[in-house]
């Protein structure tokens, strides 16, 4: 009988500390209009949790980030700093919308689309990866060991060139009529240029965001602003896998994305 209650009480301990870490996430959509320009909606995700310490970080993070604002600080919108004012009517950031891919008891991964305007106005995207159980960033270099990054850098490298060939080689069999060869030359000479900076040094400067099944690096497009529209490829991503890229994590990167051994990737 004693020893059927010990097995109680060690069931409800740990049934009471596993409760306890998961802190139930949630996303709250902050939806504001500016007060200057009533059509001009905001929208923003706001993480959620029972203790509000990991969720306040990692929002604190992403706001200051992202709207340029401290959180923290008493103001009147999250938005003040990127929306259009009476001074200035061109906002700094328009058009707001997000995605979250995932958002579990561990990892929170969400991708932020706006137009910033600065000495010009472009459409981008950005993503931030957390782990939930302290609130810091997960990085690229934090969830690959050291032989992995090296690997991933020349599969990634090999790819893009791939790809950036592959278009060249067609470029070069099209029938340019007198009219266009000044930008075909001018796409042609994008894409050798591109084709200089490869390989990869670094995953510093990859976006990639976490869903349940796979990890998406997207790298730049190889044009600037002011050539873009003779950049047909524009970004590229690469989908990898959790499971294939398996024996490329870190100890913290197989632990953290839940994984289990592949084939490998492709």
């Amino acid at each position: 009988m004693k020893n059927n209650f010990n097995i109680i009480i060690v069931i409800t301990l740990i049934l009471f500390f596993s409760c306890k870490s998961i802190e139930n996430f949630r996303i709250n959509k902050v939806q504001e209009f500016n007060p200057n320009f009533p059509k001009q909606k905001y929208e923003f995700p706001l993480l959620t949790s029972k203790s509000s310490m990991i969720s306040r970080k990692i929002n604190s993070d992403i706001v200051k980030d992202f709207l340029d604002i401290d959180i923290e600080n008493k103001s009147e919108s999250i938005f003040e700093n990127v929306w259009a004012t009476k001074k200035n009517s061109i906002p700094r950031l328009s058009d707001l919308t997000y995605q979250i891919n995932m958002l579990t008891d561990r990892i929170y991964s969400v991708t932020l689309n706006a137009e910033g305007c600065g000495a010009y106005c472009e459409y981008f995207s950005y993503s931030y990866n957390y782990d939930l159980s302290n609130g810091n960033k997960i990085l690229l270099d934090s969830i690959f060991s050291q032989k992995g990054k090296a690997e991933m850098l020349n599969y990634l490298s090999n790819k893009k060139r791939k790809i950036i060939e592959s278009y060249v080689l067609e470029l070069k069999k099209e029938e340019i009529q007198e009219e266009d060869k000044e930008e075909y030359n001018s796409r042609f000479e994008l894409y050798e240029d591109c084709l200089k900076d490869l390989p990869f040094a670094s995953l510093e400067y990859f976006d990639f965001k976490i869903n349940n099944k796979q990890i998406i690096l997207t790298s730049d497009r190889c044009s600037v602003h002011v050539n873009r529209a003779i950049d047909y490829l524009d970004e590229y991503e690469f989908k990898l896998d959790k499971n294939e890229v398996n024996n490329l994590l870190s100890n913290y990167g197989r632990i953290i994305l839940k994984t289990t051994a592949n084939n490998g990737y492709k």
